[in-house]
């Protein structure tokens, strides 16, 4: 396996939101990685709340990779809230952008834009 194909995920809290941090392409390759990651913080959360990826360090996101954050965000829909925290004029941003995902997660830029109202930046109700 080449460097291409590896994941690397940490998780870490800020402000009481956990986060899921992703460094390197999130693709048919990798998604499980970054499935069992967001399975884990999921499932550990004792009270429903927001749950964040942090992708400000993918450079590539492709449709294995979305259909990931649609499955998790409605698998885990009575307990997490998944929020999406993306590098501006990358990559990710444009695919998320084009396919909506603005309209149904909350995806914002750093981490402190995480509090506050479930919306956020760039984003309504969930559909």
């Amino acid at each position: 396996m080449n460097d291409e194909n590896v994941l690397l995920v940490r998780t870490y809290d800020h402000n009481g939101v956990p986060i899921v941090a992703a460094q390197g392409d999130v693709d048919l390759c990798t998604t499980e990685t970054l499935r069992s990651a967001l399975e884990q913080s999921c499932v550990e959360r004792t009270t429903p709340g927001k749950i964040a990826v942090d992708m400000r360090e993918v450079p590539f996101i492709d449709s294995a990779g979305l259909a990931l954050l649609v499955e998790i965000r409605k698998r885990f829909a009575d307990r997490c809230q998944l929020a999406l925290i993306i590098a501006e004029r990358s990559q990710p941003e444009r695919v998320l952008k084009l396919g909506r995902f603005d309209t149904f997660l909350q995806v914002c830029y750093t981490p402190d834009e995480l509090q506050g109202a479930p919306g956020g930046v760039g984003a309504s109700a969930p559909a």
